[in-house]
């Protein structure tokens, strides 16, 4: 019972943090003008994405994008539409590279990148964002690769040791 709840339980709490943390990086606090977006619920969701069936990383995506969406944009479905298109996309990368630390850390950054340059993307073409390309690589993306990397290296031992329990039960 408790290795099934674990797993949604461990991204729920992820996804609560983003918001807490996030309230500590804005670039008024940190005295540059970064800005460090915690995607700690993403980085998850791609372990899962590595690790199980991409289904199983893509119902996540969903649903916590849509909370996303929900909760934080006033756009429905970017989000929701970009966590799901990048958990897909890991998932189909990993299963031709993946094997270690180093490569699950590479395509969570991929990852991260992925999905912040989708919702950017899409936000400058409806008229959301308005910074410059240029501003945004080096004032958000890569703040938050910097930050989202450690959180990677953080959780890997302990993310990979029980998703890999999980593979082996459902195997």
């Amino acid at each position: 019972m408790m290795n099934r709840i674990l797993l949604p339980f461990l991204a729920y709490v992820a996804f609560v943090a983003e918001s807490t943390i996030m309230q500590v990086m804005l670039p008024e606090y940190n005295g540059e003008g970064w800005l460090m977006v915690p995607r700690f619920t993403l980085v998850i969701i791609l372990f899962i994405s590595m690790y199980l069936k991409p289904q199983v990383g893509i119902a996540y995506a969903l649903v916590f994008g849509l909370l996303t969406d929900l909760l934080y944009t006033d756009i429905i479905g970017v989000y929701m539409f970009s966590m799901a298109l990048t958990a897909y996309l890991t998932s189909v990368f990993s299963r031709l590279v993946f094997g270690n630390v180093f490569v699950a850390f590479f395509l969570s950054l991929i990852g991260v990148t992925c999905l912040e340059t989708l919702v950017f993307g899409l936000n400058s073409l409806v008229g959301v964002a308005d910074m410059a390309w240029g501003i945004y690589l080096y004032d958000r993306l890569l703040p938050t690769l910097l930050l989202n990397g450690v959180f990677t290296l953080a959780i890997y031992y302990f993310i990979d040791k029980h998703l890999q329990k999980i593979k082996d039960r459902l195997n």
